[in-house]
């Protein structure tokens, strides 16, 4: 699964003979909207990613499903994005009111307190989204068997951001709730399995710091995530991503 999640997800990939897909695990989402109309902003973010194993053997006869594992053999750079690059966008379609983009995710943002207000003002917004991706792939080509899990993933976003405006930054803490529903199809050589049902839900409490201006557009942000798949133990994830982009 490739940059999504998203909603977001990423790729989806092979560990062994595994299906695994990486949602991503940041979302900066803004308390504020730029005031002019047609004004917005581009940026490529890195973040940290959640890993949900989908399928355990996708060579086995039938496939070996064991629930969901969540966040197996995570690592540093799992954590704090250092081998995944996710792009943002926005733009002031109305006053008050965005539409954004967090990977392949598209929905609106409305800034419902203090919109246009100077520095030293509190300010908030909601947000919501949906999107999907076809086709996340694991292969395994081992010379003996062949075998082929493909994934159809789509995500709603909700959330809500409460910041406190500065001349140049807005300090922000955020709360999103996810909804992931994943159908998989696993081809081997023994035949075609599936469709295989999961859904999850992931929370993300968030603290963050973000530019508003023109110009350079930047921010950092923590997210404290609260992992909940059927068939799976709950888990929690912390993740630290940064954005870095252009605001006009």
């Amino acid at each position: 699964m490739r940059n999504f999640v998203g909603f977001s997800l990423a790729v989806a990939f092979l560990a062994g003979c595994s299906h695994t897909l990486n949602f991503r695990a940041s979302h900066f989402a803004s308390p504020i909207v730029k005031e002019e109309r047609w004004s917005g902003h581009v940026a490529i973010v890195g973040s940290g990613v959640t890993k949900v194993r989908i399928v355990d053997n996708i060579d086995s006869n039938p496939p070996l499903k064991n629930g969901v594992s969540l966040n197996n053999s995570i690592g540093f750079e799992d954590l704090f994005g250092v081998n995944y690059l996710g792009f943002d966008a926005g733009l002031t379609v109305f006053e008050g009111t965005e539409i954004y983009l967090d990977n392949l995710l598209i929905g609106a943002r409305y800034q419902f307190l203090n919109h246009g207000a100077s520095a030293q003002s509190w300010v908030a917004s909601i947000q919501g989204a949906v999107g999907g991706k076809g086709s996340g792939t694991s292969n395994n080509n081992n010379n003996v068997t062949v075998a082929e899990a493909k994934s159809d993933v789509s995500t709603s976003q909700a959330g809500i951001s409460l910041g406190y405006k500065l001349e140049r930054i807005v300090p922000y803490l955020s709360y999103i709730y996810e909804s992931h529903r994943v159908s998989t199809k696993v081809t081997n050589s023994h035949g075609e399995f599936g469709p295989y049902k999961d859904n999850g839900v992931h929370q993300y409490v968030s603290l963050g710091l973000q530019s508003h201006g023109r110009g350079l557009r930047y921010g950092i942000e923590y997210s404290y995530i609260f992992l909940d798949w059927e068939n799976s133990d709950r888990a929690n994830q912390e993740v630290v991503a940064t954005k870095l982009g252009f605001a006009w």
